[in-house]
């Protein structure tokens, strides 16, 4: 059986908090990447700017832009971030 508090918690977790929305709808990657790295364990600013590139469809210095649906409704998330920071420490 799974706790629905933890499940609930996690959800909350992943997602955006309203300043990293208002940096995102302001253009502001800086201030929207040091929102998420604020959210998120041992991820740097520089981990979530590339989270936040990516999500956005811009392409950061050597990284490839993923194919995304619709990147201007796509914000990062704390495991996104998470998942850059994994790849940078390899």
């Amino acid at each position: 059986m799974s706790d629905d508090s933890t499940e609930s918690h996690d959800d909350e977790r992943e997602k955006p908090s309203l300043a990293q929305r208002l940096h995102a709808a302001t253009g502001d990657r800086d201030a929207e990447a040091a929102e998420l790295a604020k959210r998120t364990g041992d991820v740097t600013v520089d981990d979530a700017k590339i989270a936040v590139q990516r999500a956005h469809g811009e392409a950061g210095v050597g990284q490839p832009v993923p194919a995304m649906e619709h990147p201007d409704e796509e914000l990062a998330e704390p495991s996104d971030a998470e998942e850059v920071h994994e790849e940078r420490e390899r």
